[in-house]
């Protein structure tokens, strides 16, 4: 009996031992699972607290990028780098320009979290050259075999002598005089229009204070943003204070031609209307767009002190029964009433199979081989053509190089003057030099962005002056303020492309002064002085050549390249920043 009690207590030890044994597995078993799961959820949660600090730093990269890309478009100050604080996070940008590109790199890092960003914009402004030489009011005089091989177009009278030649075709439009016949010059205020569709078209009235043809019209017009379509400007009758939809002209204002900041934007009529003196006419600016961050300034006077005439807009100018309502003032406007007479005078254009001549006289010339008159001689009122480059335009490319900062020593000295000689080199740009610009004796200048020299320009004796290899087919400016000279084999070039080239720009106003001198074999670049006149002597070369007026001595030559009917210039905001590319990249 006390065997068998023995035994069963045994037994009963065992069986609790297993059912112990028994719960410590199941303990260990559940605690491994919770165990695990929390790991799980820790490594989770963990993962999810990088993931949100990943996308904070990608947002913070992209607010940079972003900021930057803005400011680019529509043309705002932008700096070489910056920082943005978001949700914690840091970005830290960099803008770097390379010719007509910004490249934009943004990077973003919370807490060792990085995620960047890079975008790379290109830009550029269209100018049209269509012509060998284009001339202004001052006209051009040859002398001494200058020859010009291509196209010539002249506002004021062409005069040559002693084998001059011209070997395509020249037209001499009918001339206009030097000042306005009427004009609301006064401008204290923007007045922004196709912002909406409400005020897509705008137009300023005027009275006639003479019956003649009007041949030419100038408007204080700026662009906000980057619009992309051209203003059809119109002249229209009265209708009860309002413009009619008739319209007895119209011309078109190409939308490259005008920048960022407004300035005076010429426009010929091609088909000058009669108009009469004491009758009132509109000037209408009929766009067929609006946009909340791309449309137009026409600058005005908010007196509304021009008698009898005011400023109105509408959605629709020009069919229908458009309602015009009043802009608060009047719109900023010049106009060209009646002209005086041209001329060719004493010069060859063609040779015995080629060469056409238009003016409203020819004296002592030969064209296509024989002496005028002949079929060829087409006696006739050409209308004018503008200058290709606004004001406007020339100040957008101004800004353009500030920039890239001021020439400062030791690059520049404590005037602020930058020579370069004896074999000397500097690549610039894009910057402002405040004092003079001296290229000598072998030196070589590689322009990386445009050049603003707020003094004069004197480059000589085998010097040589080309683009970076970046601006690709782009071509680029060197704009000065003061006078420019040239001498002495210089050779200007481009980046190396074929299309791009290098102007040199004088924005000196001095119609009756020689702004840009060149002589003595200088070769390879365009000449642009719409304020001033140009001097070609002994056997000096350009591409091409746009002044208000030009004299050429000595053998001088100027020979046209037909890809030069559309350039296009690396700039500043003016020409409107395109997105090439825009992705995610490897953090540097």
């Amino acid at each position: 009996m006390k065997l068998k009690t023995q035994n069963q207590e045994q037994v009963r030890q065992k069986t609790g031992q297993a059912a112990l044994i028994a719960v410590m597995l199941m303990l260990i078993i559940m605690l491994s699972a919770i165990f695990g799961a929390s790991s799980v959820a820790l490594k989770e949660a963990k993962v999810a607290e990088e993931n949100k600090k990943s996308k904070l730093s990608f947002f913070a990269a992209e607010a940079g990028l972003e900021d930057a890309v803005y400011r680019l478009k529509r043309g705002k100050i932008v700096s070489s780098s910056f920082s943005i604080l978001l949700n914690g996070a840091t970005s830290n940008t960099t803008v770097t320009s390379a010719g007509g590109r910004r490249d934009v790199y943004s990077e973003g890092d919370l807490a060792g979290n990085v995620r960047a960003l890079n975008a790379a914009l290109l830009n550029s402004d269209g100018v049209s050259f269509y012509y060998g030489v284009q001339v202004g009011d001052g006209g051009l005089e040859m002398s001494n075999n200058s020859t010009i091989n291509g196209n010539v177009f002249s506002n004021g009278s062409i005069v040559g002598s002693n084998g001059t030649i011209i070997t395509g075709d020249a037209i001499v439009a009918g001339g206009i005089n030097t000042n306005p016949s009427l004009e609301w010059a006064i401008q204290n205020s923007d007045n922004f229009f196709a912002t909406a569709t409400g005020n897509r078209d705008i137009t300023q009235s005027f009275i006639a204070n003479a019956t003649n043809k009007l041949n030419k019209v100038a408007v204080y017009l700026g662009k906000v943003g980057n619009p992309t379509s051209n203003i059809t400007l119109r002249i229209n009758t009265d209708n009860g204070n309002k413009p009619s939809t008739t319209s007895i002209a119209s011309a078109t204002i190409q939308y490259t031609s005008v920048g960022l900041t407004p300035g005076w934007i010429g426009v010929a009529l091609p088909s000058p209307p009669n108009i009469t003196n004491g009758t009132k006419y509109w000037i209408v600016l009929d766009y067929g767009s609006n946009s909340a961050s791309n449309y137009w300034n026409w600058r005005k006077d908010s007196s509304d002190n021009y008698l009898n005439n005011t400023g109105k807009y509408t959605s629709n100018c020009c069919s229908g029964n458009p309602v015009w309502t009043n802009v608060g003032g009047d719109l900023a406007f010049q106009a060209w009433i009646g002209g005086v007479n041209t001329k060719i005078d004493g010069l060859t254009i063609g040779n015995a199979s080629s060469g056409t001549g238009r003016a409203n006289l020819f004296v002592n010339t030969t064209i296509h081989g024989s002496a005028c008159p002949n079929q060829y001689c087409i006696v006739e009122n050409p209308a004018r053509e503008e200058m290709p480059i606004s004001a406007g335009l020339i100040q957008d490319w101004k800004d353009a190089a500030a920039t890239g900062g001021i020439c400062v020593q030791p690059q520049c000295d404590a005037l602020g003057n930058l020579f370069l000689s004896n074999g000397a080199s500097a690549n610039l740009g894009p910057i402002k030099i405040n004092g003079n610009l001296t290229l000598s004796n072998n030196a070589t200048l590689t322009v990386t962005g445009v050049i603003w020299v707020a003094g004069n320009i004197n480059v000589s004796n085998n010097c040589n002056v080309r683009l970076s290899p970046s601006y690709g087919s782009l071509s680029g400016m060197i704009v000065t303020d003061g006078t420019v000279r040239v001498s002495n084999n210089c050779v200007f070039s481009g980046s190396g492309t074929t299309g791009s080239y290098i102007m040199l720009l004088s924005a000196k106003n001095a119609p009756t002064s020689d702004v840009i001198e060149v002589n003595n074999n200088a070769t390879g670049v365009i000449y642009y002085a719409s304020n001033g006149r140009i001097e070609f002597e002994n056997n000096a070369a350009a591409k091409e050549a746009v002044a208000y007026g030009i004299d050429m001595e000595n053998g001088a030559t100027i020979t046209y390249e037909t890809g030069l009917a559309n350039i296009n210039f690396s700039s500043g905001p003016s020409g409107g920043w395109d997105i090439n590319s825009w992705q995610e990249t490897l953090p540097q």
